[in-house]
Protein backbone atom coordinates (compact mmCIF):
# COMPACT_ATOMS: atom_id res chain seq x y z
CA UNK A 1 0.00 0.00 0.00
CA UNK A 2 1.72 3.53 -1.16
CA UNK A 3 0.06 6.80 -1.13
CA UNK A 4 -0.39 8.15 -4.55
CA UNK A 5 -0.84 12.12 -5.35
CA UNK A 6 -2.85 13.20 -8.55
CA UNK A 7 -0.71 14.09 -11.32
CA UNK A 8 1.96 10.88 -10.16
CA UNK A 9 2.05 7.42 -10.65
CA UNK A 10 1.89 4.56 -8.29
CA UNK A 11 5.41 3.12 -7.40
CA UNK A 12 3.90 0.04 -5.65
CA UNK A 13 4.63 -3.11 -7.22
CA UNK A 14 2.33 -6.50 -8.08
CA UNK A 15 4.29 -7.88 -4.18
CA UNK A 16 3.16 -5.05 -2.49
CA UNK A 17 -0.77 -5.07 -4.08
CA UNK A 18 -2.97 -5.79 -1.42
CA UNK A 19 -5.92 -8.58 -2.27
CA UNK A 20 -9.38 -8.96 -0.32
CA UNK A 21 -12.66 -8.66 -0.54
CA UNK A 22 -13.39 -4.74 -2.12
CA UNK A 23 -15.30 -2.35 0.15
CA UNK A 24 -18.51 -0.95 -0.80
CA UNK A 25 -17.74 2.42 -3.52
CA UNK A 26 -19.88 5.81 -3.75
CA UNK A 27 -19.44 7.69 -7.58
CA UNK A 28 -16.93 10.06 -8.08
CA UNK A 29 -16.31 12.62 -11.31
CA UNK A 30 -13.15 13.06 -10.14
CA UNK A 31 -11.68 9.90 -9.46
CA UNK A 32 -13.15 7.38 -12.04
CA UNK A 33 -12.44 5.22 -15.14
CA UNK A 34 -9.77 3.33 -16.30
CA UNK A 35 -6.41 3.92 -14.95
CA UNK A 36 -4.16 3.28 -18.01
CA UNK A 37 -1.86 6.04 -17.48
CA UNK A 38 -0.64 3.76 -14.02
CA UNK A 39 1.40 0.96 -13.81
CA UNK A 40 -0.87 -0.71 -11.87
CA UNK A 41 -2.23 -4.12 -13.18
CA UNK A 42 -5.15 -6.67 -11.43
CA UNK A 43 -4.48 -10.20 -11.38
CA UNK A 44 -5.61 -10.20 -14.74
CA UNK A 45 -2.47 -8.34 -15.89
CA UNK A 46 -5.09 -5.05 -17.21
CA UNK A 47 -5.23 -1.06 -16.19
CA UNK A 48 -6.77 -1.30 -13.08
CA UNK A 49 -10.65 0.83 -12.30
CA UNK A 50 -10.55 4.17 -10.54
CA UNK A 51 -12.72 3.89 -7.57
CA UNK A 52 -13.54 5.27 -4.25
CA UNK A 53 -14.55 3.72 -1.21
CA UNK A 54 -17.54 4.19 1.08
CA UNK A 55 -17.38 1.91 3.93
CA UNK A 56 -16.41 2.17 7.75
CA UNK A 57 -13.09 4.00 8.52
CA UNK A 58 -12.28 4.17 4.70
CA UNK A 59 -14.96 6.25 3.41
CA UNK A 60 -13.56 8.53 0.72
CA UNK A 61 -10.25 6.92 0.20
CA UNK A 62 -9.09 6.28 -3.37
CA UNK A 63 -8.26 3.02 -4.56
CA UNK A 64 -7.39 0.89 -8.09
CA UNK A 65 -9.52 -2.39 -8.51
CA UNK A 66 -10.20 -5.16 -11.22
CA UNK A 67 -12.21 -3.35 -14.62
CA UNK A 68 -13.69 -6.41 -15.70
CA UNK A 69 -17.64 -5.59 -15.70
CA UNK A 70 -18.86 -9.38 -15.66
CA UNK A 71 -18.81 -10.41 -11.72
CA UNK A 72 -18.21 -13.94 -11.80
CA UNK A 73 -14.58 -12.74 -13.74
CA UNK A 74 -13.61 -10.02 -11.81
CA UNK A 75 -10.50 -10.36 -9.57
CA UNK A 76 -10.27 -9.42 -5.45
CA UNK A 77 -7.14 -7.13 -6.41
CA UNK A 78 -7.54 -3.79 -4.37
CA UNK A 79 -4.59 -1.69 -4.28
CA UNK A 80 -5.42 1.64 -2.05
CA UNK A 81 -4.01 5.30 -3.52
CA UNK A 82 -4.53 7.58 -0.43
CA UNK A 83 -3.51 6.08 3.33
CA UNK A 84 -5.10 5.02 6.19
CA UNK A 85 -7.03 7.96 7.87
CA UNK A 86 -5.98 9.75 11.25
CA UNK A 87 -7.50 8.23 14.28
CA UNK A 88 -9.31 11.28 14.90
CA UNK A 89 -10.54 11.06 11.29
CA UNK A 90 -11.29 7.09 11.94
CA UNK A 91 -13.23 8.07 14.90
CA UNK A 92 -15.52 10.58 13.20
CA UNK A 93 -15.91 8.28 10.47
CA UNK A 94 -17.03 5.62 12.64
CA UNK A 95 -19.16 7.73 14.56
CA UNK A 96 -21.03 8.82 11.08
CA UNK A 97 -21.77 5.26 10.40
CA UNK A 98 -22.90 4.72 13.55
CA UNK A 99 -24.92 7.43 13.22
CA UNK A 100 -25.98 5.76 9.65
CA UNK A 101 -26.53 2.59 10.99
CA UNK A 102 -29.00 3.73 13.77
CA UNK A 103 -30.81 5.39 11.22
CA UNK A 104 -30.74 2.26 8.39
CA UNK A 105 -31.89 0.29 12.01
CA UNK A 106 -34.92 3.02 12.76
CA UNK A 107 -35.61 3.29 8.99
CA UNK A 108 -36.09 -0.45 9.18
CA UNK A 109 -37.82 -0.79 12.10
CA UNK A 110 -40.33 1.35 11.00
CA UNK A 111 -40.48 -0.06 7.74
CA UNK A 112 -41.23 -3.44 9.71
CA UNK A 113 -43.82 -1.41 11.82
CA UNK A 114 -45.06 -0.28 9.04
CA UNK A 115 -45.34 -3.15 7.02
CA UNK A 116 -47.11 -4.81 10.04
CA UNK A 117 -49.80 -2.11 10.19
CA UNK A 118 -50.08 -2.50 6.01
CA UNK A 119 -50.37 -6.55 6.99
CA UNK A 120 -53.43 -5.37 9.32
CA UNK A 121 -55.07 -3.16 6.84
CA UNK A 122 -54.99 -5.30 4.27
CA UNK A 123 -56.16 -8.03 6.06
CA UNK A 124 -58.89 -5.81 7.19
CA UNK A 125 -59.39 -4.47 3.53
CA UNK A 126 -60.28 -8.02 3.07
CA UNK A 127 -62.19 -8.92 5.79
CA UNK A 128 -64.21 -5.68 4.89
CA UNK A 129 -63.90 -6.45 1.54
CA UNK A 130 -65.94 -10.22 2.55
CA UNK A 131 -67.97 -8.51 4.54
CA UNK A 132 -68.89 -6.14 1.47
CA UNK A 133 -69.39 -9.00 -0.78
CA UNK A 134 -71.61 -10.82 1.41
CA UNK A 135 -73.55 -7.61 2.00
CA UNK A 136 -73.84 -6.76 -1.86
CA UNK A 137 -75.08 -11.09 -1.69
CA UNK A 138 -77.74 -10.15 1.11
CA UNK A 139 -79.11 -7.20 -0.75
CA UNK A 140 -79.28 -8.33 -3.85
CA UNK A 141 -81.47 -11.31 -2.18
CA UNK A 142 -83.46 -8.74 0.02
CA UNK A 143 -83.98 -6.66 -3.67
CA UNK A 144 -85.21 -9.98 -5.21
CA UNK A 145 -87.46 -11.06 -2.17
CA UNK A 146 -88.66 -7.49 -2.00
CA UNK A 147 -89.85 -7.85 -5.94
CA UNK A 148 -91.20 -11.12 -5.05
CA UNK A 149 -92.94 -9.44 -2.50
CA UNK A 150 -94.21 -6.77 -4.70
CA UNK A 151 -95.39 -9.22 -7.13
CA UNK A 152 -97.15 -11.17 -4.66
CA UNK A 153 -98.62 -8.35 -3.10
CA UNK A 154 -99.87 -6.92 -6.98
CA UNK A 155 -101.35 -10.42 -7.70
CA UNK A 156 -103.07 -10.59 -4.27
CA UNK A 157 -104.54 -7.43 -5.26
CA UNK A 158 -106.01 -8.55 -8.24
CA UNK A 159 -107.73 -11.53 -6.64
CA UNK A 160 -109.35 -9.34 -4.34
CA UNK A 161 -110.58 -6.94 -6.84
CA UNK A 162 -111.50 -9.72 -8.46
CA UNK A 163 -113.10 -11.42 -5.48
CA UNK A 164 -114.50 -7.66 -4.33
CA UNK A 165 -116.05 -7.52 -7.97
CA UNK A 166 -117.55 -10.92 -7.70
CA UNK A 167 -119.10 -10.04 -4.32
CA UNK A 168 -121.10 -7.17 -6.00
CA UNK A 169 -122.49 -9.21 -8.63
CA UNK A 170 -123.68 -11.89 -5.79
CA UNK A 171 -124.87 -8.83 -3.81
CA UNK A 172 -126.35 -7.86 -6.62
CA UNK A 173 -128.29 -10.63 -7.39
CA UNK A 174 -129.10 -11.31 -4.21
CA UNK A 175 -130.76 -7.75 -3.87
CA UNK A 176 -132.63 -9.09 -7.05
CA UNK A 177 -133.44 -12.03 -5.58
CA UNK A 178 -134.95 -10.41 -2.77
CA UNK A 179 -136.50 -7.97 -4.09
CA UNK A 180 -138.65 -10.53 -6.05
CA UNK A 181 -139.07 -12.32 -2.99
CA UNK A 182 -140.75 -9.03 -1.28
CA UNK A 183 -142.87 -8.32 -4.21
CA UNK A 184 -143.95 -12.33 -4.36
CA UNK A 185 -144.56 -12.03 -0.53
CA UNK A 186 -146.64 -8.73 -0.99
CA UNK A 187 -148.37 -9.86 -3.71
CA UNK A 188 -149.33 -13.04 -1.80
CA UNK A 189 -150.09 -11.62 1.65
CA UNK A 190 -152.65 -9.24 -0.81
CA UNK A 191 -153.83 -11.56 -2.12
CA UNK A 192 -154.66 -13.64 1.21
CA UNK A 193 -155.82 -10.24 2.91
CA UNK A 194 -158.09 -10.40 0.01
CA UNK A 195 -159.38 -14.20 0.67
CA UNK A 196 -160.02 -13.14 4.23
CA UNK A 197 -161.83 -10.56 3.43
CA UNK A 198 -164.01 -12.67 0.70
CA UNK A 199 -163.97 -15.50 3.34
CA UNK A 200 -165.45 -12.94 6.20
CA UNK A 201 -167.90 -11.87 3.54
CA UNK A 202 -168.89 -15.37 2.41
CA UNK A 203 -169.50 -15.59 6.87
CA UNK A 204 -171.81 -12.43 6.89
CA UNK A 205 -173.38 -14.38 3.96
CA UNK A 206 -173.62 -17.43 5.17
CA UNK A 207 -175.05 -15.77 8.54
CA UNK A 208 -177.48 -14.29 6.41
CA UNK A 209 -178.76 -17.45 4.79
CA UNK A 210 -178.54 -19.19 7.93
CA UNK A 211 -181.18 -15.95 9.42
CA UNK A 212 -183.42 -16.41 6.48
CA UNK A 213 -183.75 -20.59 6.48
CA UNK A 214 -184.44 -20.22 10.19
CA UNK A 215 -187.12 -17.59 9.32
CA UNK A 216 -188.88 -19.64 6.98
CA UNK A 217 -188.43 -22.84 9.18
CA UNK A 218 -190.75 -21.11 11.30
CA UNK A 219 -193.50 -19.92 9.04
CA UNK A 220 -193.78 -23.52 7.82
CA UNK A 221 -194.90 -23.04 4.49
CA UNK A 222 -194.17 -26.13 1.83
CA UNK A 223 -190.30 -24.97 0.69
CA UNK A 224 -188.79 -27.36 2.77
CA UNK A 225 -187.12 -28.96 0.59
CA UNK A 226 -185.99 -25.75 -1.14
CA UNK A 227 -184.52 -24.91 2.15
CA UNK A 228 -183.11 -28.24 2.97
CA UNK A 229 -180.87 -27.50 -0.24
CA UNK A 230 -180.24 -23.82 0.93
CA UNK A 231 -179.21 -25.57 3.84
CA UNK A 232 -176.94 -28.10 2.42
CA UNK A 233 -175.35 -25.11 -0.36
CA UNK A 234 -174.44 -23.40 2.94
CA UNK A 235 -173.01 -26.23 5.10
CA UNK A 236 -170.56 -26.56 2.53
CA UNK A 237 -169.34 -22.76 2.57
Amino acid sequence: MVSWSEGSSSSSSDDESVTSQLPRTIPCYEWSGIARELSSRCLHREPCLRLVAFESTNTGRRFLACAEEKAELKCNYLEWIDPEWSVAMQFRLTELWGMYDKEINDRVRDNVQLGDQNYKLVGEKRKMEEELRFFKLDFAKMVADKEDAITELGNTRLALNDLKEEMEKKKLADHGCTNLHHLLRAKAEKERDKLVVERDQLKEEKKKLEYIISDLLKQKHGYKDKIKKLKEICDEF
